[in-house]
């Protein structure tokens, strides 16, 4: 009998769908993919996220099943906070350090960080901090753990997108680049070099966005005022842009977006990973946009 392979799984849960991936880290494979839509009408958000999860385990069969799971950056908080060099006491540092960037209490949150580098003059030690409100990482485990899954991480969708992005355009990810995630109610932009995350604007959307023009301009305003706090990425049109969202799933508004912003593309999740899931290739690129971030979920172990 032929031995198992080891998978690992991305879930993201949105406003209006759970996107799932399976992956086989050994052999940099996606063996499965599920979009899940979500019955939100007017009822409660996290009635329909549960009776989701109980649809879209019905139909997968995944008890049991390790996942990482994905949050939306705009309730996120992340911040890039600065240590002195000479500091012993890291973690209580960085709590201090965000509990004065906050509104409320750090107990209320959850939060992890990472080391980035080192200031040039060698005073400081960099770190890049994300937190997210407990009670709302509680719920979300409770109704995995409900449905028999293993949640193992908790992410945000941002840093699942800079993840897919550098996996699968390894030959640009020394180019600035901006991803463009663009969902129901509000578009990310999300600016990164060298697979590592720089700063992040969002802007919310009305009904005015369906118009590709409104949103164009919008976008535009918003990449502008985000170059503007990061000078040295401040050229418009020398930076590559990314789509992804379910937003991009409609062909003629993606294409004016295309044909009216310099150095763009569709962030594609398969260009450097192979997929099993019965799709060809013009199947996988209609989905892309929705499954980019759980892709990039999964993708830890290939890093």
């Amino acid at each position: 009998m032929a031995a198992r392979h080891n998978t690992l799984s991305g879930l993201e849960l949105n406003k209006t769908s759970l996107c799932y991936t399976r992956c086989i880290p050994e052999d940099k494979l996606i063996a499965n993919i599920c979009i899940q839509p979500l019955d939100t009408g007017e009822g409660n958000y996290w009635e329909a996220v549960s009776a989701g999860f109980s649809a879209f385990i019905s139909e997968m069969n995944i008890p049991g099943e390790k996942i990482v799971v994905s949050l939306g950056g705009e309730y996120a908080i992340i911040k890039k906070i600065k240590i002195d060099m000479d500091e012993q006491e890291v973690n209580e540092a960085i709590e201090w350090e965000l509990s004065q960037q906050i509104i409320g209490s750090i107990k209320e949150y959850v939060y992890d960080y990472q080391f980035i580098n080192n200031d040039p003059t060698g005073d400081y030690q960099n770190f890049l901090v994300a937190g997210y409100r407990e009670t709302t990482v509680d719920r979300v485990g409770k109704i995995l753990k409900l449905k028999r899954l293993n949640p193992i991480i908790i992410d945000i969708d941002i840093f699942a997108l800079i993840n897919v992005f550098e996996i699968n355009y390894s030959d640009k990810i020394n180019i600035p680049s901006v991803i463009i995630f663009s969902e129901l109610t509000s578009s990310k932009i999300i600016l990164t070099v060298n697979g590592s995350f720089v700063d992040f604007e969002i802007f919310d959307h009305n009904d005015d966005m369906m118009n590709p023009d409104v949103f164009i301009k919008k976008l535009n305003d918003t990449m502008n005022f985000l170059f503007s706090y990061n000078q040295e990425f401040s050229n418009n049109e020398i930076v590559n842009k990314y789509l992804s969202g379910s937003f991009f799933s409609q062909v003629e508004f993606t294409n004016r977006v295309l044909n009216d912003i310099p150095n763009t593309e569709v962030l594609y999740p398969f260009r450097s990973v192979s997929c099993s899931a019965g799709m060809d290739d013009e199947k996988l690129r209609e989905f892309s946009p929705q499954l980019a971030v759980s892709v990039g979920l999964t993708l830890r172990d290939i890093e």
